[in-house]
């Protein structure tokens, strides 16, 4: 697909959370190798090749960049190390790979994409040219629909008194278990000493100076005959 539509269909499922800005990048991120592309193209080639000769000519190493950033391969070998080095940038990954799905069914021939590259790196699906209107037209008219299901779900969310959970919750809710640890328990005792220590200052003597013999015990001293 086009870079804009990539750029849109991750801002539509990234909105309103804290690794949007990260997830826009990553999102356009695969495109990189074919800016490459389009830079020999227009710079690097012979004045007299088209397209398709200087297609031929270009260097291997032009290629790779493309097909490795269009891998799964790669993708998940970044978010290992994302996990291990940042975890809370974990999320921000899935818009990678939905650059990578939206390009599968749209890419043929030499920029078809090899999403299990270098491990196989012919294999990829002949699908519909993604510069057809068609395929544009549905793409944006879909963007359409989905972005204002969101909003009149935000919207009837801000209505309702009581907020019910749906199935995009659901769905946020079991990604967010796998990434995020579970907060650690705190122990029964240290809730006792928080608890008992709550209601007194450090240094105040709640007794007064009849009580203060008996004061540590829970018991007062009888009070002094008149």
């Amino acid at each position: 697909m086009d870079l804009f539509s990539h750029v849109l269909w991750t801002r539509v499922f990234t909105r309103n959370k804290l690794w949007d800005d990260e997830a826009l990048v990553f999102a356009m991120l695969p495109d990189l190798g074919f800016l490459f592309v389009m830079m020999y193209v227009l710079l690097g080639k012979p004045m007299h090749l088209d397209f398709q000769d200087a297609m031929a000519t270009m260097p291997p190493f032009i290629l790779v960049v493309y097909y490795s950033l269009h891998s799964f391969v790669t993708l998940g070998i970044v978010a290992i190390i994302v996990w291990k080095l940042k975890p809370k940038l974990l999320p921000a990954l899935s818009a990678w790979a939905l650059h990578i799905c939206m390009d599968i069914p749209f890419h043929s021939d030499v920029f078809g994409t090899r999403f299990l590259y270098p491990l196989l790196p012919d294999f990829y699906f002949s699908g519909l040219s993604w510069g057809d209107y068609r395929v544009l037209a549905a793409s944006y008219f879909m963007l359409l629909v989905v972005w204002y299901y969101l909003e009149m779900r935000e919207l009837s969310r801000h209505r309702s008194i009581v907020r019910r959970t749906d199935w995009l919750d659901r769905i946020e809710s079991f990604a967010g278990g796998l990434i995020n640890p579970k907060p650690i328990s705190v122990g029964h005792g240290a809730e006792r000493d928080n608890q008992g220590a709550s209601g007194q200052v450090s240094g105040e003597n709640l007794c007064g100076p009849e009580e203060s013999q008996n004061c540590g015990t829970g018991t007062l001293a009888p009070p002094k005959a008149g």
